[in-house]
């Protein structure tokens, strides 16, 4: 039975294409994901629920894609004895009836420390998807999320080293994989997923579920740099950082 995959990024990295491309290899994504105007995200909505449960649990009342939070992880961390476990491993479970399965949530970095003590680690292979910080700051930008390059770039250290502490702490076994490596250089990069999942993915599996130029860099537009930098200059008093020096 192949092992289950848990992969762990924040948000707007393109992480729904790689989930996708894994679910191929016939790894289960639940039985309702949720769904963007024009893209499958591949996130079970149970999970997703589940993630917002751990949240209100837990007090915290943060925003995951904009703040590093190591309290709100404290906090979350802490729930395991003190909240009824049942939903979780109800959940558990139904993922285990459906193995092989994947999770994919950007609310994982803040709560996988809770559910680790859930889960059977050797029974898992973890992946660390990581974006270009330009490419990122774009996506988010344009999403409204109004932050400087240099706050979104130490937000995404804070995350991922986060994430490698939990991989050195659990001694799991993990994979970091860049988005910009799986569309530029596809057979590399499916070929290092294969020997880390022991799958038979392809670049056709891949081209099944992005539907843009493979081997290319997958750079925002001109159009598209140019309409963030303009939010940006728009929304400039209102950026995360200059909030944050104020709270």
């Amino acid at each position: 039975m192949a092992n289950n995959v848990i992969v762990l990024t924040s948000g707007l990295t393109g992480s729904s294409v790689l989930a996708g491309l894994i679910s191929r290899a016939g790894y289960w994504v639940g039985d309702n994901t949720m769904k963007k105007e024009d893209y499958d995200t591949y996130e079970n909505k149970e999970l997703i629920a589940l993630n917002l449960k751990l949240f209100k649990q837990a007090g915290y009342r943060g925003n995951y894609l904009l703040e590093f939070s190591p309290e709100g992880m404290d906090l979350i961390e802490a729930l395991h004895g003190s909240v009824d476990a049942e939903p979780y491993e109800q959940f558990l479970k139904k993922c285990q009836d459906h193995q092989p399965w994947i999770w994919k949530d950007p609310r994982l970095w803040l709560t996988i420390r809770y559910w680790k003590n859930l889960l059977d680690l050797q029974d898992c292979k973890f992946i660390l998807l990581t974006r270009g910080m330009m490419q990122s700051w774009v996506s988010a930008t344009l999403r409204r999320q109004i932050r400087s390059y240099r706050s979104l770039k130490t937000y995404e250290k804070r995350i991922q080293d986060s994430v490698m502490d939990f991989f050195q702490e659990s001694q799991t076994a993990y994979l970091h994989v860049r988005y910009e490596d799986l569309i530029r250089h596809p057979a590399a990069t499916i070929n290092r997923l294969n020997a880390h999942l022991e799958t038979r993915l392809t670049v056709e599996d891949l081209k099944s579920v992005y539907h843009k130029p493979l081997y290319e860099n997958p750079r925002a537009s001109y159009k598209n740099y140019v309409k963030a930098a303009l939010i940006y200059l728009k929304n400039y008093s209102e950026r995360v950082d200059a909030r944050a020096k104020t709270e």
